[in-house]
């Protein structure tokens, strides 16, 4: 792949990312953005519409994860690491979105920071902040392992 290439699909990825996070009132249905906007420990959680908000934040989180892999694949070009990276988003979309059912189900005061970084979790590309350096000091160690005899 040439380099001016890479840069254009990195920037864009970036820029995806931006766009969703800077867009995300009119691009998704999420009344948790404005309950966790405002005095929230004194308020009603408000009545998600189950079937419709986890079909939001399904797509946010697809859209992220979409995005997140595609950074991984420009900067590392390898896929181990990205079948790695799909699965690994799979499998905490699962539990995530369980984790949020379970919370959300019987919610209580005392409970509304536990499900706020639940849904933080979901919604924000944080996944990708963690994978590109393990994936690099792995690279590096590989490398080093094989230079070494």
């Amino acid at each position: 792949m040439k380099l001016y290439l890479k840069i254009l699909v990195f920037v864009l990825a970036i820029t995806g990312l931006v766009c969703i996070r800077f867009f995300e009132n009119t691009l998704f249905h999420d009344p948790l953005i404005t309950f966790y906007d405002s005095d929230f420990q004194n308020m009603k959680f408000p009545n998600l519409n189950f079937w419709f908000y986890n079909l939001n934040l399904g797509f946010r989180f697809l859209l992220n994860s979409i995005l997140s892999i595609a950074i991984i694949w420009v900067a590392f070009r390898n896929m181990y690491y990205i079948k790695f990276s799909v699965l690994l988003y799979c499998f905490l979309f699962v539990v995530g979105l369980f984790l949020f059912w379970f919370v959300s189900s019987n919610i209580q005061p005392k409970d509304y920071m536990v499900l706020f970084y639940i849904r933080r979790f979901l919604i924000q590309p944080l996944l990708v902040i963690i994978l590109i350096p393990a994936f690099y000091f792995q690279k590096l160690k590989k490398s080093s392992q094989t230079n070494t005899y």
